[in-house]
């Protein structure tokens, strides 16, 4: 049910995104006022029995036929508050205060905020006192007295308490020396402890001074404190702090280091949650109260105690050394919710005064909202009325004076109705106290709060019961009265009717009622119109609005279309969404062949476009050429036979659909009125002939001119044939001759050279003339290399 119900909120929000009325369409698909009301805000129930149509509509629409006592649309408002009198004591007016909520609606009321002069005030100062904070306890000894005269300058109703944290009694987080237990620092310090409550809360300033004076510095180990143990008792522990429920609650937190979170009690073995209850003693006197379930329980993280803040309506605020202000600010950011505020301690601390003094008055100069949101609410909003000075994020205002009323206005906006129990909303109003918002959520009709009305006359004869208007029938009977009989008795024998394209009965019973098995189909105010017009088709599935208009007529008119149930069903040549398109409106009247746009370019609903170039105009019949010619090439050959009628040269027949013919001479050309268009042509005897096509201003042709002065051929005598027929002859003998003569000269040339260039080569010769250079003699002289003699002696002839 519940997916259901979302779908149908996500199907509206695109509806109004799209700027569609569906809301109509939601509205109406409901069957019971339950889910009529549920739907949506703007949907609203008709409980006439007598009342036709569908019961649930928009509120948008007027309503027809229904008495508005009998309408049903419920609206959330404020129907209950205490009569709170802001005061000394009250800060908050209605502290409580009870509303009615529409599902998807908005419930306003108004709250008013007031800052009491001398309101109740608990300051509970937890301090560090390891070592490293020896000088600073010093000065804070001193300082007892000066903080509960600060405290009085603030309210005279006033309570101060004390404790102090050190550290985890388990290593390694202090030194576990049987020695070093007993005196960690060597110079007779208190041994270590976690957590120690040393006041409860009191106006006893001499009590307070005296346990602050008692108090003695100890040590630990480790750099990080163990303060945030302690921080969460003295947020749990409530009797044993002595927190008052009608006071404003305020945590000093004082330290110079940082401080042990979730987690880090692994170190020592300490792994179990913080389990978030008190773990010290309630009963308290005048002793010191130690935690003493430090090794069973990990530190607390920043989360559980800004939880245990919220809850115990404490504001935290952070004293700190300038070296870990950074850090510290940090932790304020989470805590930011609650009113968590920082500031930077001098170093012996002697500034605490100011601190407490400036955190105080960021608390009661500033309203914020800390609600928690429980399931089923999706929207709380405070608008401030009169707010002196607004913050950036437009709810939280800030310099608000004592006993200043500031107004808020409060939204409520309930999601659905998966709870159709009462909600309370816890709403804090940080440093003023909390308010409560009981939401009760409209889901039901008052029509049904009485139940059905049984055997209703209004239901055909008893047949059924009356709840809201609607006949919920017996079992064998049917329809909107129960007048049917399944049985075959009544009206018809069908226990169903047709169901449209949404899958319902007579698509819906905005468009139709299933009355003994058949659709009775119901009408509708056509705002095109202004008129009344009704659903059709078995399942009354059709309507008229589906079909778009031309000249305020349904499909441009019965004599163009009709209404059909997908849309306009055209007639003849007629198209387009409203036929108001027809190919018709694109032939020339002037054109004798009835082109669509004279064949030059596309009817596109009843208008000429992409003519080709160069013609324009409504039907494509201008030519509007800039270069010259151009536009004769597109005139000229359709009005080639009107040229040849007017001079005689085709059969008549083909000139029935020619304009005005003219004969006429060249000359008489210049005085023809309009856009003149010069053509030629050749007859079969060769003979050129002119015309002109001529059109008025808005290029329509209104004649063809036609010159019966030709341009003929000459006619040669044989002479000249015979001289005509030799010339080529002669041209192509002489033209062989020289290239005859030119190819000779050529190999005469070469020749020639070629004989030169031997007599060079037997001219350059090295040999004797008329000895053969290949010969080889047949003998061989030899010399004794033994004989000296100059002379030889001998040799051998081979």
């Amino acid at each position: 049910m519940r997916t259901h119900e979302q779908l149908q909120r996500v199907l509206f929000i695109l509806a109004c995104l799209c700027g569609i009325d569906y809301a109509q369409q939601l509205c109406s698909s409901q069957t019971t006022c339950k889910n009529c009301i549920q739907a949506s805000p703007s949907c609203q129930w008709c409980s006439d029995p007598s009342y036709s149509g569908s019961r649930c509509f928009s509120s948008d629409t007027p309503i027809v036929n229904c008495s508005k006592s009998l309408v049903e649309n419920p609206i959330g408002m404020k129907t209950a508050q205490t009569m709170d009198v802001l005061g000394s004591t009250v800060q908050i007016s209605p502290s409580v205060v009870n509303i009615t909520v529409r599902p998807g609606s908005i419930t306003n009321f108004t709250l008013s905020v007031r800052p009491a002069r001398n309101y109740p005030l608990d300051l509970y100062i937890l301090t560090d006192l390891s070592y490293s904070f020896i000088d600073d306890l010093s000065t804070l000894k001193t300082l007892g007295t000066n903080i509960a005269n600060t405290l009085s300058n603030i309210t005279t109703d006033y309570r101060i308490g004390f404790g102090s944290f050190v550290d985890k009694k388990v290593s390694p987080y202090v030194v576990i020396t049987p020695s070093r237990l007993l005196d960690p620092c060597g110079s007779g310090c208190e041994p270590p402890y976690s957590f120690r409550h040393s006041l409860s809360l009191t106006s006893n300033v001499t009590l307070f001074n005296s346990r602050l004076q008692s108090q003695v510095i100890s040590g630990n180990q480790d750099t990080p404190e163990g303060g945030f143990d302690g921080f969460m008792q003295v947020l749990l522990c409530k009797k044993l702090i002595g927190w008052r429920d009608n006071a404003r609650h305020l945590l000093l937190y004082v330290t110079d280091a940082d401080s042990h979170q979730a987690g880090d009690g692994k170190l020592g073995g300490v792994v179990k949650p913080n389990p978030h209850v008190c773990l010290m003693n309630d009963t308290y006197g005048l002793q010191d109260v130690d935690y003493q379930a430090y090794g069973l329980y990990d530190y607390p993280s920043l989360g559980d105690i800004r939880e245990q803040l919220r809850i115990n309506n404490v504001i935290p605020i952070l004293a700190v050394t300038s070296d870990q202000l950074s850090l510290y600010t940090g932790y304020t950011a989470e805590l930011q919710s609650v009113g968590a505020t920082v500031g930077t301690l001098a170093a012996d601390s002697s500034n605490i005064l100011n601190l407490i003094t400036s955190a105080y008055k960021s608390v009661t100069q500033k309203i914020v909202f800390d609600p928690v949101l429980p399931a089923g609410i999706s929207f709380l909003k405070f608008t401030p009325v009169n707010c002196p000075q607004l913050e950036s994020d437009g709810i939280t205002c800030a310099g608000i004076q004592l006993e200043q009323t500031v107004n808020f206005t409060v939204q409520v906006q309930l999601a659905s109705c998966a709870n159709t129990q009462n909600i309370q909303i816890p709403v804090r109003v940080v440093g003023f106290g909390t308010f409560t918002i009981n939401v009760q959520p409209l889901c039901s009709c008052g029509c049904e709060s009485s139940g059905p009305a049984l055997n209703s006359t209004s239901c055909t004869n008893g047949n059924g019961s009356l709840s809201c208007g609607v006949c919920i029938c017996k079992p064998e009977r049917f329809g909107a009265l129960c007048q049917c009989n399944s049985q075959g008795i009544g009206q018809g024998s069908s226990t169903s009717c047709p169901t449209g394209p949404n899958q319902m009965q007579c698509s819906g019973q905005s468009r139709g009622t299933c009355v003994c098995g058949k659709c009775e189909c119901a009408t509708f105010q056509d705002s095109r119109f202004g008129t009344t017009s009704s659903y059709f088709g078995p399942a009354c599935e059709c309507d008229n609005s589906r079909c778009d208009t031309m000249n305020g007529q349904l499909c441009g008119g019965t004599s163009q279309g009709v209404c059909q149930c997908g849309g306009c069903q055209c007639l003849g040549s007629y198209y387009g969404s409203a036929c108001q398109c027809s190919n018709t409106m694109c032939v020339d009247p002037n054109d004798s062949q009835g082109r669509v746009c004279n064949g030059r370019g596309t009817c596109s609903c009843s208008q000429c476009t992409g003519c080709q170039e160069p013609f324009t105009g409504v039907y494509c019949q201008s030519c509007q050429a800039t270069t010259p010619g151009v536009c004769a090439g597109f005139l000229c050959q359709p009005n080639l036979v009107c040229a040849q009628c007017a001079l005689g040269q085709v059969n008549s027949t083909l000139c029935s659909s020619c304009p005005a013919l003219i004969l006429l001479n060249t000359t008489d050309i210049g005085s023809v009125q309009g856009l003149i268009t010069q053509c030629q042509f050749t007859d079969t005897r060769g003979c050129t002939y002119t015309y002109y096509t001529v059109e008025d201003t808005s290029s329509v042709l209104q004649s063809v001119y036609v010159d019966t002065t030709a341009v003929c051929p000459e006619v040669l005598s044989p002479a000249s044939i015979a001289a005509i027929a030799v010339t080529p002859l002669i041209v192509i003998a002489i033209i062989g001759v020289t290239i005859l003569l030119s190819v000779m000269l050529l190999l005469y040339l070469l020749n020639r050279a070629e004989v030169r260039r031997f007599e060079r080569e037997v001219a350059k010769a090295s040999f004797v003339k008329n000895l053969n250079p290949l010969y080889i003699a047949a003998s061989t002289n030899t010399v004794n290399p033994i004989f000296d003699s100059g002379e030889v002696k001998g040799g051998t002839t081979m």
